[in-house]
Order: C-alpha cells, then sequence, then structure tokens
C-alpha cells in the first residue's frame, strides 16, 4: 500500500471516529416523551441507532488492525532498507518509510490531542464500547421512565370520578365530540404488566441464546485446539526420535572419524618413515661411508689399533700367531678329499673353460659372484686387515704340505684304487650292465632345455 492510500485510509477512518461517537453522545442524550414510544415494545429510534453504533465500532476495530499492521510492515521494511544505501531504490523506500512513520506520528498526537478520539483509538481499544454501553443504558432508562411515566398518566386518569351534571336540563351539545377517556379494567392492566414481563423474557432469552452460541463456537474452537495441539506432540515426539536417532549417528561418525584418522596418521608417519629411510639409504649411506666412515676409520681408528698393538696393550701378535699354528695344524691333519668318477664307468662331462679353473675354486652363481680378474677368488676384507694375513699365512702353509704329500704317492708307485666321496672303494664294472632306471646327463640334450628354461625364466 503506497503512502498516499494509507493516509487516506487513516483520514476516513478519523472521520468515521468522530461520527460514531456523535451517535454515541446523540444516543446518551436522548430522551422519550410519555406517550412517544409504545407500551408493548422498544422504541425503533433507539434500537436502529444501536445497531448502526454496533456495526461502526465492529468495522473500525477491523479497520484499525489492518492498518496497524500495515504500518508496521512498511516501518520494519523501511528500518531494514535503511542499512542498504547503495542505489536509488534503497534510498526512495527509506524515504517513504520516513514519511510512513511521520504520518503516524502524527496521528497518534492528533489522537491524543483530540479528547473525543483518545478513547477510542490504540490506548484504550475498548473504552468506545463502554461508552456505547454506557448509552445504550442510559437511553433504556430514559425509555423506561418515560413508560412509567405514561403508565402512571394512565392510571391516575382512571382512578377520578366522571363528574357528570345531573341538574344542568340541557345537555351539553359538544359533550358527545369529546374523546371519552379510555377507561382500563383490573385485568386488562394485569394483561400489560403481563405483555411487558413476556417481553423482557423474551429479550433475555435472546441474549441467553446468542450467549449459548457464542459459547459453542468457543467449544468448538476449544475441541479444534485440542486436536491441533496433540498433532502438534506427535510432531515433537517425531522430531525427539528423529534427533536422538540423528545423535547416534552422529556418536558413530565421530567414532568412526577417529579411527579412520588414527589409521591415517599412522599410515602417514609410516610413509614419512619409509621415504626418510630411501632418502637415506640411497641419497646418504654411501657418501657417509665413503667420506665419513673411511676416513674416520683409516685416519683415526688403524694408527689407534695399530698403537695398541705395538705397544702390546691389545696383545695383537700373540693372538696372530697362536691363530696361524692352530690353521696350519687343522689343515696338515685332515686327510685331502678327492672326488673320484662315478660308478658307471663314463667319466664326467665338463665345459669349455672349466680346465682353467684352479682345482681348489668352487664355481658359484656366474662363476663366482667375487671372483677377480684373473678368475681367483677376491678377498672382500680391507687390504692389511688382519683377517687377510691370517689367509694368507694359512695358504702359504698349505701350499707347503701339498707337493709333500704328491712326492709321497709317486714315491709309492703303485695305482691306487678308486674311491668315492664317503671312502667307499669303487670297483671295475666289466659285464655288468649300465642301470636303465638312472638318468644321466647328456650335455647336447640337457644344456638346450636349460637354456630354454632360463630364457622363459627371464
Amino acid at each position: 500500500m503506497k503512502n498516499q492510500s494509507v493516509l487516506d485510509a487513516l483520514s476516513q477512518l478519523s472521520d468515521s471516529i468522530k461520527l460514531t461517537f456523535q451517535l454515541i453522545s446523540r444516543l446518551s442524550k436522548l430522551s422519550f416523551q410519555p406517550g412517544s414510544t409504545p407500551l408493548q415494545g422498544d422504541g425503533d429510534v433507539r434500537i436502529e441507532l444501536s445497531h448502526d453504533i454496533r456495526d461502526a465500532l465492529k468495522h473500525h476495530d477491523d479497520t484499525l488492525d489492518s492498518l496497524r499492521q500495515e504500518i508496521e510492515d512498511v516501518v520494519e521494511f523501511g528500518t531494514h532498507s535503511q542499512r542498504r544505501r547503495d542505489s536509488l531504490k534503497d534510498r526512495e523506500r527509506a524515504r517513504i518509510a520516513a514519511q510512513l512513520a511521520r504520518l503516524d506520528e502524527d496521528l497518534k498526537q492528533y489522537v491524543h490531542n483530540d479528547p473525543s478520539l483518545h478513547d477510542c483509538f490504540t490506548d484504550k481499544p475498548y473504552s468506545a464500547r463502554s461508552q456505547f454501553r454506557a448509552a445504550q443504558l442510559s437511553s433504556k432508562r430514559a425509555s423506561e421512565a418515560a413508560k412509567q411515566k405514561e403508565r402512571e398518566i394512565l392510571f391516575a386518569s382512571l382512578q377520578q370520578p366522571t363528574e357528570t351534571d345531573s341538574t344542568s336540563s340541557t345537555p351539553d351539545p359538544l359533550a358527545a365530540r369529546r374523546p371519552q377517556p379510555k377507561q382500563l379494567t383490573q385485568d386488562e392492566l394485569l394483561i400489560n404488566a403481563s405483555t411487558d414481563v413476556t417481553s423482557a423474557l423474551r429479550r433475555t432469552h435472546n441474549l441467553l441464546t446468542s450467549e449459548l452460541s457464542r459459547s459453542r463456537f468457543a467449544q468448538e474452537t476449544l475441541d479444534q485446539s485440542t486436536a491441533a495441539l496433540a498433532d502438534l506432540g506427535e510432531r515433537y515426539t517425531d522430531l525427539d526420535s528423529l534427533l536422538s536417532n540423528s545423535k547416534n549417528l552422529l556418536g558413530t561418525l565421530v567414532r568412526s572419524q577417529k579411527s579412520d584418522t588414527w589409521y591415517l596418521e599412522t599410515a602417514f608417519y609410516i610413509l614419512v618413515t619409509t621415504i626418510c629411510w630411501l632418502v637415506f639409504r640411497r641419497l646418504i649411506y654411501g657418501p657417509a661411508w665413503w667420506f665419513l666412515w673411511l676416513p674416520f676409520k683409516f685416519l683415526l681408528l688403524k694408527p689407534f689399533y695399530l698403537l695398541l698393538a705395538v705397544f702390546g696393550i691389545t696383545g695383537g701378535s700373540s693372538a696372530a700367531v697362536t691363530a696361524v699354528s692352530s690353521l696350519s695344524s687343522t689343515i696338515s691333519t685332515q686327510p685331502t678329499i678327492r672326488l673320484q668318477p662315478s660308478a658307471s664307468g663314463d667319466r664326467p662331462t665338463f665345459r669349455r673353460g672349466m680346465d682353467q679353473r684352479p682345482a681348489n675354486a668352487v664355481p658359484v652363481g656366474g662363476g663366482g659372484a667375487k671372483a677377480g680378474k684373473d678368475g681367483q677368488p677376491q678377498d672382500p676384507s680391507p687390504a692389511g686387515s688382519m683377517s687377510q694375513s691370517l689367509g694368507q699365512m694359512a695358504e702359504a702353509s698349505r701350499e707347503q704340505t701339498q707337493p709333500q704329500g704328491e712326492e709321497s704317492n709317486e714315491a709309492k708307485g703303485h695305482k691306487e684304487p678308486q674311491r668315492r666321496g664317503d671312502g667307499t672303494i669303487l670297483q671295475e664294472r666289466g659285464d655288468i650292465p649300465r642301470n636303465p632306471k638312472k638318468k644321466m646327463w647328456e650335455e647336447d640334450v640337457e644344456a638346450p632345455k636349460h637354456q630354454m628354461r632360463k630364457r622363459d625364466e627371464l
């Protein structure tokens, strides 16, 4: 609703309220003359005026409520729009809201200044109805007083004796034209009083009927409110169950989140540890070994051990001599184990290059993983170490004992029988056929199969 329409509506409402209060004042000052109202009923003027005032007050209440709500909406909208003054539209809305608030204040001042409208507006909404009720009672009392006065006049006229001029012989020519007062008997007076009581009882019955209808309407409203409250209680019960289920779900989610967080943190720490280990092993371990440990070992530890050995603190020389002597005695006492050909009589086949290897070398995995350039096994110990010196002394003692054994075998001059590794003497086969179930290694057949198997594995 625009501000001009709100202002026009307020002006019309003010004029209507003034007119209504004029009608209430007229009803309160209404006076009746004896005989102006019928005795069996109420006055038509008073009833019509009361109906008009009642309808006007009801209309004023409805209009006042709608205007108050409209003004509150406009003012609230204006206060919210005052926060945003960026556009011209917002400033225009703020100006309209301020004008409506100003009109509302002017209307309140006008109402407060006008004593005739002070009781019927926002301060005392039921004062107009109370004044209307007082005006109705005063007009009813005036009507009842007029009726009572009329009854008294009629009753007094009935009790006065009729004076007749019996002495005059000449009749009055105007006596027949005079209105003869109607004489009411006692029964007629009783009937009139009963009629008044009946009309009063009827009015009371009508009032009771209206009150009963209002009570019935209130009862229906109460039943509807009870049903609405029951429905609302069920909805609140459903809401409580929903909230409890939501609480349980949130608890489960929190617990699962804690466990998931623990798992993720553990996996993260393991990953970080693995990455640190890989970085250390791939990038730091090799340079640290070559540039930190080996210089520290050869520059500090070796001279320190050498000084200890020189001064005899550690006893390294006597321990080395004892170890070399025990190793040489052990090698000299143990017999040499020689491998003889198998019992089949056939000599084992050798691959190319195997005859160039030393007799004491044992080939492993591709010719020996730690073989040197000359085919000899490479010593993994550092040069000049205690273990390397012990190994050289053991090899020297073995070379000294081996030629002596060969010379003793040649001096005997006879061929020794062939023996197995466990010492069993092998005899000549002669005419004994070879075992057909015993598998023999055929180099021409098995070697290609072995190469194909290795190629498939790769």
